[in-house]
């Protein structure tokens, strides 16, 4: 657990210098510090994405036949500690939403933890989830720190395991990107032991848009063509396996 909150610590650091790359930049030696497992820093510097080794990270482009276009690509890694995301959104999309400055960026990361499609919650991904993690990319017209509600899928509700303000997941974002940090013993100590985040799991993200009050779709990560399948664009949750 110590090692854990240490871990925990240098990620928050890296978040409370960086969750906007429009904040002042005094504090630059700080992001210098030398980052556990994948090395994925919070810090609105994508950097490290592009370094990750081939095979790391499973990714989804946009399908240029889905009912969606704001969101680019995302891509989801992890190693023991955490669970890593990256979020592009397209350029002009992002700016013509952020020019609502109530707008939230609202996103549900799904998750899947061990492959037993058999459970949880059946739409929007051609898999079924039993948790998503729920809360805002954006305040005031720009991108600001990812805090999100915890839910798992249970007799057809979510119910609540862990309120916002829990520290289980952190973001940063800059220019048309974004990333976040999932802490796995935070999701781990909060679910059943047959439901912790294995060494394989799926995942996807929903995106919302809420400038006008009301969510809203945007868009559905992993999503497919809208020829296939039942014509709604609905795609396969991503397979992430653990680097060791």
């Amino acid at each position: 657990m110590k090692k854990f909150l240490a871990l925990l610590a240098m990620a928050s650091s890296f978040l409370a210098v960086s969750c906007n790359k429009n904040n002042d930049e005094d504090d630059d030696d700080q992001k210098q510090e030398e980052a556990q497992g994948l090395g994925i820093k919070i810090d609105g510097n994508f950097d490290d994405w592009a370094a990750l080794k081939p095979g790391v990270v499973a990714s989804a482009k946009n399908d240029a036949n889905s009912p969606w276009e704001a969101v680019k690509e995302i891509r989801c890694c992890a190693d023991k500690d955490f669970v890593y995301y990256y979020i592009k959104y397209g350029k002009s999309d992002l700016d013509d939403l952020l020019s609502e400055t109530a707008e939230e960026l609202p996103i549900r990361l799904c998750i899947d933890t061990n492959g037993d499609f058999s459970t949880g919650y059946t739409s929007y991904f051609l898999d079924a989830y039993d948790f998503i993690v729920e809360g805002g990319l954006a305040s005031n017209g720009s991108f600001t720190a990812y805090d999100g509600n915890f839910y798992q899928r249970v007799d057809d509700k979510w119910n609540l395991l862990l309120a916002e303000g829990s520290n289980m997941v952190l973001g940063a974002g800059s220019g048309n990107e974004y990333e976040i940090l999932l802490a796995r013993e935070l999701f781990n100590n909060a679910v059943s032991s047959d439901q912790k985040i294995g060494d394989v799991f799926y995942t996807g993200i929903r995106f919302y848009t809420d400038g006008g009050g009301t969510w809203a779709e945007l868009s559905n990560m992993p999503n497919a063509s809208v020829e296939e399948g039942d014509g709604n664009g609905w795609g396969h949750l991503l397979k992430v396996t653990t680097s060791k």
